[in-house]
Formats: structure tokens, sequence, C-alpha cells
């Protein structure tokens, strides 16, 4: 079964978590979707993983990432809805029709995501719990330009979302307005930090960033900066 990878790192005040950081497709699992669609934004979070990894690394704390593809399992999503028969207009014809058995597989690999959160918040008691996604410029099944560069998404916590948004807007030459649950509503799509979070009273961030502007390296140093401010900041504001 392929693991979720962990980044550690001494300072346990915080963890950084990447759903959708991989557009890995595990052995024995055939999606029916062509290969250059398993590189668009619909299989995974473009530079999410990278931003991930550099931030982990400027703040000196845990990370958790994903695998697998988003189109094997949603990690963010409840277990029930995280099988994806159809995404943006794609249809995954490898996810239609299959059997209790490969939905089990399915969902111990969505298990395999959570039970490790679960257990590294127990272990580390962190103050603080991150997401970061990254979201495209226009969806193609509604293509209109989304204009933030990055933004934060919350459900009902919004102690840590106020004092990143704040720490955001303050950064000189973002290129478009900061997002305040845009381009979505973590009151609507916020499943792995409702379970981990929301439920724990657990201060938390969830973070997007536009993947046209950290698909590559410099883009996400550049951004992975902008985020470990605004995390560091917030840490020292709760």
């Amino acid at each position: 079964m392929m693991r979720p990878r962990l980044i550690d790192g001494p300072d346990h005040r915080l963890l950084l978590l990447c759903d959708h950081a991989s557009n890995a497709v595990p052995p024995g699992i055939d999606l029916g979707v062509a290969a250059d669609i398993m590189q668009e934004h619909v299989a995974w979070d473009i530079g999410a993983a990278a931003v991930t990894e550099r931030v982990a690394d400027a703040l000196g704390c845990g990370a958790w990432l994903a695998s697998v593809s988003r189109l094997v399992v949603d990690c963010n999503r409840p277990p029930d809805h995280s099988v994806p028969e159809k995404s943006d207009g794609i249809l995954i014809a490898g996810n239609i029709g299959l059997s209790p058995a490969q939905m089990q597989a399915r969902h111990a690999l969505h298990d395999l995501f959570h039970d490790g959160i679960g257990s590294l918040v127990a272990e580390r008691q962190p103050r603080l719990l991150v997401s970061i996604h990254s979201f495209t410029p226009a969806l193609a099944s509604a293509p209109t330009p989304r204009p933030w560069p990055i933004a934060i998404l919350w459900n009902a916590d919004y102690r840590a979302a106020e004092l990143a948004i704040a720490a955001l807007e303050a950064e000189p030459g973002l290129p478009g307005p900061v997002g305040a649950n845009e381009p979505y509503s973590g009151k609507v799509l916020n499943y792995t930090m409702d379970r981990h979070a929301e439920a724990a009273g657990l201060p938390y961030l969830g973070f997007e960033i536009r993947q046209d502007l950290i698909s590559d390296e410099a883009g996400a140093g550049l951004y992975a900066a902008i985020v470990a401010r605004a995390i560091a900041a917030t840490l020292e504001g709760l």
C-alpha cells in the first residue's frame, strides 16, 4: 500500500498537511484517464507538495503528504464521497461500478492518510494545523478567471484565518487580492480540517494558492516564503 509521506521536523507546534500532493496511481488500479490528464490539476494540486516541502524546511516543522492521486481517492472528502466518477467534466471510467472489495481498498488509502494525521496530532499536540492546496486560474467547466493569487479557507473557527489574512494582506507585491474563503468556501469543502481541527477545537489554516504561480521552482519558493511568514505571524498571534 502506498503510504503517505512524512517530513519530520523539530518544531511540533505546527503540522502541515497536503491532501492532494501526488498524482500517483497504485499498481493494479486503472482509472481509464489519459496520461496527459493525469498531469493536470484534476489529478492533484500542482505545486502544493513543493510549497509544503519548502515551508516545512523553512519552519522546521513536520508535514504529512498524501501519496496517491485524488482521482484514486480524495482525502479531503468524506469517505462515502471520496472516489469520484467525474471531475471538472472529465469522466473517471475506472471508478464506475467498483466492487465492494475495490471500494474498500480505496477507503483503506483514505483511512491511512487520516489515521496518520490523528496519530501525529495525538503525539505532537500541535498548536496549529495547516493544509496547503492549489487551485486553477479557472475551471474548465466554469471558465471565469480567478483573481486571487492566494487565499485562506475556514469553516467556523476564524481565529487563525483572521491572523493569516492580515499577514497576507501586508505582503508587498501580490498580483491580486487575498482571498477569504475563495475560490470556494471552507464552509462547504473542509473535510480534513473539520475532522482533525474544528472537531477538536484546534486552530487551523487552509491555504489555497493559484497553481500558475507555483508550477515551477521559483514560484514555489516565492510562495513558500509568503506562506511561512503568514504561519509564523499566526502562531505569534494565537
